[in-house]
């Protein structure tokens, strides 16, 4: 049952008397700007939108970083294979797939690599065999990879897992396959953009890859869902790095890199009925030893599993994380958590154009979550402003939506990078939305807040930053 709106009696006034009730109301309520306003981690759901139409799973999604609102994501369901969207994920085509003589026409479509210096060129795990694109995706044509390695009878396994081009030596191709027999080798290199191959790792197989950005000899991987791997010399002998790192067999799920410093890597877990495992470890010292992070999560849910992690490679400590019930983002290095969504999530991917926007799994399809803060930052220092500013919003009195600007000084004592909180809350100090919550630089800013889910009445908005706080009241009348 819908509960009654407390003040949908002003629909029935005429707008003069809807005027002198709500200056009454204020004028009941000035004591409140000087009231304590309270803190509680929020779902910001104004800012997921969903694209249902693409099915419940995406194996992968690449994001042009040159074209806007160009996707690729491949498929690995009912719907198989490459989809392709120019709008941001509203509507999607299949590509086209030359298929190999092995494979099946229904290709379980898995990891894509492109590479970072021609985006046309890139390859797809697909079915038992590698394929490759050099129209950005639009087609794709066996490689032929099944055939190597004849005495290993490839196209016999299982689908091909991952493939990843190396970041910085984009002639290096890795192919990971679901494997069969132990005994055969699972992880394969090729030192020629495909032409010849060989075998890297003979162990089992590799879920994951990473890159060492500043030093090309360095690779991270995990194995069999079991072991962190490491490679000094580019892939020619790997090494485990589990070291102090708690954990159990097939329950490692996700190993991040810092683009910043290479030497700090992020490593998520799933919760293991039988045994006690860390779910969140970090190592700064490229995994010599690993340091437990995860006692906020556990708070949260202390059965709970780590699905993926996306580090924010702008802000250190700042990183997004699917975790069981939810996405959750961490400004703190995982001493505090917000939720993002609620619900079951996967994997996550960013958009290096546009930092601000991330992809990801959920059990709704493929979301999107959007910063919803238009930053206007002047490059010049002496245009910057001199002084913490909360405009009044505009406009106001409003229905449904209003703006809602301010300024972070470049002052002396403040010309930093400042966490910055932008909160609504109700006239009894309920928060009803986060609309800012991140670091941000000097300069002015505004933000739009959205109302058309509540009824009218007085709502006030609070500003943090450093030590500035400031607060002003708004009118909702519909």
């Amino acid at each position: 049952m819908k509960a009654k709106d407390p003040l949908s009696f002003l629909s029935s006034l005429s707008l003069i008397n809807k005027y002198i009730i709500i200056l009454f109301l204020i004028l009941l309520n000035t004591s409140f700007a000087q009231k304590k306003l309270p803190y509680s981690p929020i779902i910001n759901s104004t800012q997921v939108d969903s694209f249902t139409n693409l099915g419940e799973y995406v194996s992968d999604l690449f994001i042009d970083p040159e074209i806007d609102g160009r996707l690729v994501a491949s498929k690995w369901d009912s719907d198989y294979g490459i989809k392709i969207s120019t709008d941001n994920g509203e509507n999607w085509t299949h590509a086209v797939i030359n298929v190999s003589p092995h494979s099946s026409q229904y290709l379980n479509c898995n990891a894509l690599s492109f590479n970072t210096s021609n985006f046309d060129v890139g390859y797809i795990a697909a079915g038992i065999d590698l394929y490759k694109t050099i129209d950005r995706g639009e087609s794709w044509d066996s490689t032929g990879f099944s055939d190597f390695f004849p005495e290993y009878e490839l196209r016999n396994y299982h689908d091909i897992y991952f493939v990843k081009l190396h970041p910085t030596r984009q002639k290096i191709i890795f192919v990971s396959n679901f494997q069969i027999v132990t005994h055969e080798p699972n992880l394969f290199q090729s030192k020629d953009d495909g032409e010849s191959w060989i075998i890297s790792d003979s162990s089992t197989k590799y879920e994951e890859l990473v890159f060492d950005n500043s030093n090309p000899n360095v690779i991270y991987g995990i194995e069999q869902h079991s072991f962190i791997k490491k490679t000094i010399d580019e892939g020619d002998t790997w090494k485990s790095i589990n070291n102090n790192l708690v954990f159990s067999f097939y329950n490692i799920s996700s190993l991040e890199i810092s683009k910043s410093n290479p030497n700090v890597l992020y490593c998520g877990q799933l919760f293991d009925t039988d045994h006690e495992t860390w779910r969140l470890s970090m190592t700064t010292n490229g995994g010599e030893n690993w340091v437990r992070i995860d006692s906020t999560l556990l708070d949260i849910d202390p059965e709970g599993s780590v699905y993926a992690i996306l580090l924010d490679n702008n802000v250190e400590g700042r990183f997004y994380i699917s975790y069981t019930g939810g996405l959750y983002l961490t400004e703190d290095n995982g001493e505090h958590f917000q939720k993002i969504y609620s619900g079951n999530t996967g994997s996550i991917w960013a958009d290096n154009k546009n930092p601000a926007t991330i992809y990801f799994n959920s059990d709704q399809g493929l979301l999107r979550f959007g910063d919803t803060v238009t930053v206007d930052v002047e490059e010049d220092i002496n245009e910057l402003p001199n002084n913490f500013r909360l405009e009044q919003n505009y406009p106001n009195p409003f229905n449904p939506s209003t703006t809602i600007k301010y300024s972070i000084p470049r002052n002396t004592e403040y010309y930093s990078v400042q966490h910055v909180t932008l909160r609504v809350f109700d006239i009894l100090g309920g928060e009803i939305t986060t609309l800012v919550n991140k670091e941000q630089k000097p300069g002015s800013y505004e933000v739009k807040f959205d109302a058309s889910d509540l009824g009218s009445g007085i709502f006030f908005y609070q500003l943090r930053a450093g030590g500035y706080t400031q607060s002003r009241k708004m009118i909702l009348l519909k």
